[in-house]
């Protein structure tokens, strides 16, 4: 199973989950705006900081899934490099948002580490549904479980997934204030043209989570 397409989507049925029981506490920004975020190319992000206790977003660098909520959780194990980077852009966000972030801090979890070179994403996933449950992240990394876990994450998709083939992939709205879309070379989803900030529609398009 292939889980590029859907990490955007799948960290959203949890904080749905969640606001049922208790009232807008956690919010997601989807894998393409979050590794937007992450190279400081903002665009339309339509989520209010003030208004939510957490909010998670998975970053996708150079194929490589990693989790973010001021927390910053790699599979692979979490670099003083990618830390500074995950505090830089996460405070740049929070400043356009209009949030004080002088004090804000990046840190991380202690977490089992991946032990192949493609359970990233799976990995990511379990990271945010242990952390907006209250859970200690603590899981099997092994073939098996993971294997398991991917199991898990398809089922949960096919009994949670909205209809998403008419939004925008990137601030995940249908309608916008122009009718403009480009549509990725490579994953072959669609945005809004403005969303991404207006790329030359005569050239190649990439998105946010394919370059």
């Amino acid at each position: 199973m292939k889980l590029a397409p859907f990490i955007g989507t799948s960290p959203r049925t949890i904080p749905r989950k969640i606001n049922q029981r208790n009232d807008g506490q956690a919010a997601v920004i989807d894998s393409y705006a979050m590794t937007a975020i992450w190279k400081h190319t903002f665009g339309r992000i339509r989520v209010d900081p003030m208004a939510h206790t957490v909010i998670v977003g998975i970053v996708n660098e150079n194929h490589h899934w990693m989790l973010v909520k001021t927390l910053f959780l790699d599979p692979l194990g979490e670099g003083k490099g990618k830390t500074k980077v995950c505090l830089q852009s996460t405070r740049a966000f929070m400043r356009m948002k209009g949030c004080k972030v002088s004090r804000w801090t990046c840190s991380t979890l202690p977490h089992n580490r991946q032990q192949d070179s493609t359970s990233c994403g799976v990995l990511a996933l379990k990271f945010a549904e242990n952390i907006l449950l209250g859970e200690v992240i603590e899981f099997e990394t092994s073939q098996k479980a993971v294997h398991e876990l991917r199991l898990d994450i398809a089922t949960s998709l096919l009994r949670e997934s909205d209809d998403l083939s008419r939004l925008c992939f990137y601030c995940g709205m249908e309608e916008q204030d122009e009718e403009h879309w480009i549509c990725c070379d490579i994953c072959q989803q669609w945005y809004h043209h403005q969303c991404v900030q207006r790329p030359p529609v005569d050239q190649p398009y990439l998105c946010p989570g394919c370059t």
